[in-house]
């Protein structure tokens, strides 16, 4: 029943006509991830590749306030990959706020966005022996490319840096939360 009604409102969404370059709009993506060697217990490690699914809750500011192409978003994101060599898994879950400013090309469907965010960020390493989470301050940089399909759905694709260090999982002191993450997504005025 809930996903029919899921369903319903997913479709009604779409097929919408009306929308504006100001008021509320949500995102959801998902993509790969890349990390560099993470640290953990004073030692780098490799992670191999992994993937990233999220969702972003915006507010377009627009031209009555001001700040044309400016919006305003909460998003939460995760990401996993697993270390190279183990049976250990790296996670990261992150809830950040953020500020992006958006520029459309006139005449064409196309845009650009960039922006950043900081927040809240957990970090878990799940490892056979032990496993542990731990959460701190990090940020995050996003800049994407967009497609405009109708007036209110768009397609995207965005890159984005995230960094949280130094978070203690349990037994694992000063774990490292660097990724890079390709990711790819629909956003929908509402």
């Amino acid at each position: 029943m809930k996903f029919r009604l899921l369903m319903i409102a997913g479709i009604a969404a779409l097929t919408a006509t009306s929308a504006s370059a100001q008021g509320w709009n949500v995102s959801i993506l998902g993509g790969p991830s890349f990390y560099p060697a993470l640290s953990i217990n004073g030692t780098h490690n490799g992670v191999d590749s992994g993937f990233n699914v999220g969702g972003r809750l915006g507010y377009d500011v627009g031209d009555d306030y001001g700040f044309p192409g400016l919006t305003l978003a909460v998003d939460t994101f995760y990401n996993q990959g697993h270390f190279q060599g183990t049976s250990s898994d790296f996670s990261s879950l992150s809830f950040m706020g953020n500020a992006l400013y958006h520029f459309n090309f006139e005449q064409t469907p196309f845009g650009v966005y960039g922006g950043a965010g900081i927040g809240a960020v957990r970090t878990a390493v799940d490892a056979p022996a032990a496993s542990g989470s731990g959460t701190v301050l990090g940020w995050q940089l996003i800049g994407g490319v967009d497609y405009t399909l109708m007036s209110n759905t768009s397609l995207f694709a965005e890159y984005r840096y995230l960094n949280a260090h130094n978070a203690n999982a349990g037994t694992f002191a000063n774990v490292g939360n660097t990724s890079n993450n390709l990711s790819f997504g629909v956003k929908l005025a509402l």
